[in-house]
């Protein structure tokens, strides 16, 4: 099975797990979660996942998901892997939608990963939901303001700790000198993992954090089992990093909204 296919299965897996009380859509070609109404407003997510599509059917849905999400008071917003649907962006901006974010798309096979040599002074430790209430807040500051770029209010705690009780999922630490100066997380389903938020405070980058963060996801995974690894570069920065790694190309992000 190719990467891009793999990633495909694996969206469909993800979509299926869900049991988290979120509303599950499927307009023509397009998937949406909107997620349980709670204390906070709603948030959505949608992806693309029938590839033989229409422009005319996916029209018709794209209406449906605004109408939907307008009702909900969510903002719209999409994401898929254009190698799959080449022509649909057009579609989307002739709607009136935007392109925000593209992204580099990049995979990894257990026979391609190499292992980054951590350097002496990163010391990695996965986090836990008994973890120090010092430590998740440090993990949330990190991951959630891209490492002290963005200045916004990161998310409470408790809903790291919510997060983390989810099966198959590994949270991870970096620190130097014993300061915690990098976060990653990886989700795994079916063999598949997903690599998600592989920030390093920005002071303390250009010293192999990110690398180890990734390395080490990538190594647990493959360690118990796993036959696939994936994530998104947000620059061509990371995605140097990550080459370096094993990891290559398969397809590009796209985000519309």
């Amino acid at each position: 099975m190719s990467d891009t296919d793999r990633f495909q299965t694996w969206q469909r897996d993800a979509l299926a797990d869900r049991d988290d009380g979120a509303e599950m859509l499927s307009l023509g070609p397009f998937r949406a979660v909107l997620s349980a109404p709670g204390e906070n407003a709603r948030n959505g997510w949608v992806t693309l996942i029938d590839g033989t599509a229409a422009e005319g059917e996916t029209l018709k849905a794209l209406t449906k998901l605004r109408s939907t999400f307008k009702r909900h008071k969510v903002p719209l917003e999409i994401e898929y892997n254009e190698t799959l649907f080449p022509k649909v962006g057009e579609w989307l901006e002739d709607a009136g939608l935007k392109l925000i974010e593209r992204n580099s798309l990049m995979s990894c096979r257990p026979e391609a990963f190499k292992p980054f040599a951590t350097p002496e002074e990163v010391h990695i430790t996965q986090l836990s939901s008994a973890a120090a209430p010092a430590e998740l807040e440090a993990f949330q500051s990190i991951r959630w303001t891209d490492g002290g770029e963005i200045d916004r209010p990161a998310p409470p705690v408790e809903r790291l700790r919510a997060d983390m009780a989810r099966a198959n999922s590994v949270f991870l630490l970096a620190w130097l000198d014993w300061e915690p100066v990098g976060t990653g997380v990886s989700h795994s389903l079916k063999g598949a993992a997903e690599i998600v938020g592989v920030v390093t405070r920005q002071e303390h980058r250009r010293r192999g954090v990110a690398a180890a963060i990734t390395s080490e996801l990538v190594r647990r995974h493959f360690a118990n089992g796993g036959d696939f690894a994936f994530l998104d570069a947000a620059s061509d920065e990371a995605a140097r990093v990550y080459e370096r790694l094993g990891f290559a190309p398969f397809g590009a992000n796209l985000v519309y909204r």
